[in-house]
Formats: C-alpha cells, sequence, structure tokens
C-alpha cells in the first residue's frame, strides 16, 4: 500500500510537470452524418506526450488527472486549445460545423465555467452554437447547483450539452429532467456487437427512439465497419464517429487529409 501510495504521488507529480511543460496535445476525430460521411463536428481529445515514454493514452492518466488541482487548468486549456483550432480550420476554409470537448469535474466545481467558455468563443470569433461540451455519467449523477446552473447558463446561450458513454451505467432517464442535455452518445460498447447481439441492437434502438421524442440528437460511438453503420441507420441513428470515418489525430494530419476523410 505505501508502494502504491508513492507512486501514486510520483505520477501526479509527472502530471504537474506535463501541465508546466505544455506536454499535453489534442488529438482529432471525425463526427459524421451516416447516410453520407459528411462531417457534421470533430471531436478534441486529450492526449500526453511524454519526453521519454512517448504518447500516453487517456486510460492510463485520466482516472488521476480528473482528480488532480491541475484538472481545471487543463480543462480550460482544452476549450480554448480546441476552439483556436476550429477557427483556424475555417480560415483555411474547411467550414467544421462544430467541436466537441470533454470536461473535468472540476471546472464546473469552480464555478467560472460560463465565463471560460464565452471567453474563449469570443477569443476566436466563435458563435456559442459552434461548441459543444460532453459530460460524463460521474458529472451527471452529481447534479449539485453548480453543475445545473453552468449547464443551463451555457445551454441558454445556445452551447451544445451531450452525455457521453450513455446507457452504460448507472445515469437514469430522470437525468435527463434534469440536465438540459442536447445530445445522446450511444457508447461503442453497444456498437461493436451491434450486428449479431439482439440486446445491443434493441438498446440503440430504444435510445435512438428516445432522443427523436426528445428532441435530443444521438450518435454512435466506435464505427468501424460498414454492417455496423448500416444496422444503426436502420435502428434511426443518424451519426457516428470511429475509426471508418477516420481515427483520432493531431491537426497538423486532419489538416492534411481534411476533417471528412478516413
Amino acid at each position: 500500500m505505501a508502494n502504491q501510495l508513492t507512486i501514486r504521488r510520483a505520477f501526479k507529480d509527472e502530471l504537474r510537470q506535463a501541465t508546466e511543460r505544455g506536454e499535453w496535445e489534442l488529438f482529432y476525430q471525425p463526427q459524421v452524418t451516416l447516410s453520407d460521411g459528411k462531417a457534421i463536428g470533430a471531436e478534441a481529445l486529450l492526449r500526453w506526450r511524454h519526453p521519454s515514454r512517448g504518447l500516453i493514452m487517456p486510460a492510463a492518466f485520466i482516472p488521476v488527472l480528473e482528480t488532480h488541482s491541475v484538472a481545471y487548468e487543463v480543462g480550460s486549456w482544452v476549450i480554448d486549445e480546441a476552439c483556436a483550432q476550429l477557427a483556424y480550420w475555417r480560415s483555411r476554409g474547411r467550414p467544421l460545423p462544430r467541436m466537441s470537448v470533454n470536461l473535468f469535474a472540476a471546472q464546473f466545481s469552480a464555478g467560472n465555467l460560463e465565463h471560460v467558455v464565452s471567453a474563449a468563443l469570443e477569443r476566436y470569433a466563435l458563435e456559442p452554437g459552434d461548441l459543444e461540451i460532453e459530460i460524463t455519467e460521474t458529472i451527471a449523477l452529481r447534479p449539485d447547483e453548480h453543475v445545473l446552473r453552468s449547464l443551463n447558463a451555457l445551454r441558454d446561450a445556445g452551447v451544445g450539452i451531450a452525455l457521453d458513454d450513455f446507457g452504460t451505467g448507472f445515469a437514469s432517464l430522470s437525468t435527463l429532467k434534469q440536465i438540459p442535455v442536447t445530445r445522446l452518445k450511444i457508447d461503442k460498447s453497444f456498437v461493436e456487437d451491434i450486428c449479431y447481439e439482439p440486446y445491443s441492437s434493441g438498446i440503440v434502438g430504444a435510445i435512438t427512439s428516445l432522443g427523436g421524442r426528445l428532441g435530443i440528437e444521438v450518435i454512435a460511438e466506435g464505427i468501424e465497419t460498414e454492417e455496423q453503420r448500416d444496422v444503426l441507420v436502420q435502428l434511426g441513428c443518424t451519426a457516428g464517429q470511429g475509426y471508418m470515418f477516420g481515427r483520432p489525430e493531431p491537426a497538423e494530419m486532419r489538416q492534411r487529409h481534411g476533417m471528412w476523410a478516413a
């Protein structure tokens, strides 16, 4: 146990150093219309470019980072960097409709999320509808006054609110009554076996139907094959992201390939 605590403390020190040294990087994955593959947005995904271990994927550091004191600073940087990149792409003739970013709970606790978002949008001459923030179930299950006030203020301003990994955890349908969600993200665990698992296809069909009745957009994650895409379309899902349409890549690679190219 002592060794584990020492390792965790050392890892937290590295996360602080990563923030001070600017080792964070955003990768971008296209979000498309399933019927024609046309880009409707992109999700900005955090990566850690470690000086000796190379590129580190989120699963290795996010659980610790989201409890770290630098989470607020990193989250604010993500918002600013993603908005800057969207503005740059548009200036280069790539009219990407929307950018999606993931938030940490610390950004809600700080109580100034609306200001951080509005300042970034103003800085890069973007409209509120150009940005979508994604919240996890952890945040959704704790809708305290800070969270609800921030989400309602952002939604009233026109910023999109997406609920990530919908259907995989403990978030109930009552969550959709409390939080001003504009989009539900179907988790990739339902998509990977959707072609042969009746329960997965049934759940996806129920989510798309629910979204339609509530006026909430639905997007599926983790699409890798044409068969998966075709089943999703049959079930009423119109948007998606996954390796079939494009892997997460650094900005310069996405610029080279085009945001809508796989």
